[in-house]
């Protein structure tokens, strides 16, 4: 009953989605004016040339995170009051957030597909080591999506106040950061898997699987508020 109904409103979403294009649409002119804002001022000097690779890592994680808390801290304020109530109703709080986490997790990684693809043609490619700069995309954009997801959970209860998803999630994102741009790192300088880099993919992924269990536990009340 909760993978059907669980089921049911991710199909809802995507089709809510694909009604209002103009949301996908935002997010790439989103995701294609920053890197062609990053690729003119580099070049202006040429500094593109000499544009060091944890730099192009910072660059590209600092475009998914604004990107991703546009697009997913809004999810729930897109929903009507009165959809809400009809929610309450039919699902359970269980199914709606994992609704929510599924659909945004989705939306994430396809996010980060567009910006590599952008960053690789019109920025470079520094990236030597494709399997684990997949693994921390992966990874990564799980971690963002199930913060940013919960954190919109949390601040459209508290009066659609979208400035507090940034607020709440500041704190949280600082090590999610820490352990992205670690692996990126890694992936841009070696071509190996390291011990280091098992660990931190280690760290992250407990790190999303503790934020998948807070989302699922601590939803239900949110929900009842």
């Amino acid at each position: 009953m909760l993978l059907r109904t669980t089921i049911s409103l991710f199909r809802k979403d995507l089709l809510i989605e694909f009604r209002n294009r103009y949301v996908i649409g935002g997010i790439a002119l989103y995701v294609l004016s920053s890197v062609m804002v990053i690729y003119f001022s580099l070049n202006y000097n040429d500094s593109i040339k000499q544009l060091s690779p944890v730099i192009w890592g910072i660059f590209f994680w600092l475009i998914i995170l604004f990107s991703s808390i546009n697009a997913i801290a809004n999810g729930f304020f897109r929903e009507p009051e009165g959809r809400s109530h009809y929610y309450y109703y039919i699902a359970s709080p269980q199914a709606i957030i994992l609704s929510k986490l599924l659909y945004n997790f989705i939306f994430t990684i396809l996010l980060i597909t567009l910006a590599f693809v952008v960053f690789a043609v019109m920025i470079g490619n520094p990236v030597t080591n494709l399997p684990l700069f997949f693994a921390t995309a992966l990874l990564g954009g799980t971690g963002y999506s199930f913060l940013f997801t919960l954190m919109g959970a949390i601040a459209s209860r508290a009066g659609n106040n979208a400035t507090l998803v940034a607020v709440l999630g500041f704190p949280i994102i600082i090590p999610l950061l820490i352990f992205i741009t670690k692996l990126t790192a890694a992936a841009i300088g070696e071509s190996e898997f390291t011990n280091e880099a098992f660990t931190n993919m280690a760290l992250l992924g407990a790190f999303d699987v503790i934020q998948l269990l807070l989302a699922y536990v601590l939803f239900p009340y949110i929900w009842r508020d």
